[in-house]
């Protein structure tokens, strides 16, 4: 995966991939990554994020840190996109 379809809030706490959530997204391009970074960024709760731009369902991968699925999935639908549990 390169770097430039990968974008991510970064972290330095170690996590599994069993504590991922991940979810189909509408998020299409560098424009939407652009819209949706501050959101995501300044949400609390969250201990890093990523969207898969290669990913035929757009990935967004979460790392919650006391986010619920469904604040996480408020912020981005108001952000304008869709969004959906895998």
């Amino acid at each position: 995966m390169s770097w430039n379809n990968l974008f991510s809030k970064l972290t330095k706490k170690a996590v599994s991939d069993s504590e991922a959530w991940h979810f189909r997204t509408s998020i299409m391009c560098n424009g939407c990554i652009a819209k949706i970074t501050p959101i995501l960024d300044a949400a609390q709760g969250i201990t890093s994020w990523s969207v898969d731009l290669q990913s035929p369902e757009r990935r967004l991968t979460v790392i919650p840190d006391g986010i619920t699925k469904e604040e996480l999935m408020s912020l981005v639908r108001n952000a304008g996109f869709t969004i959906e549990v895998i």
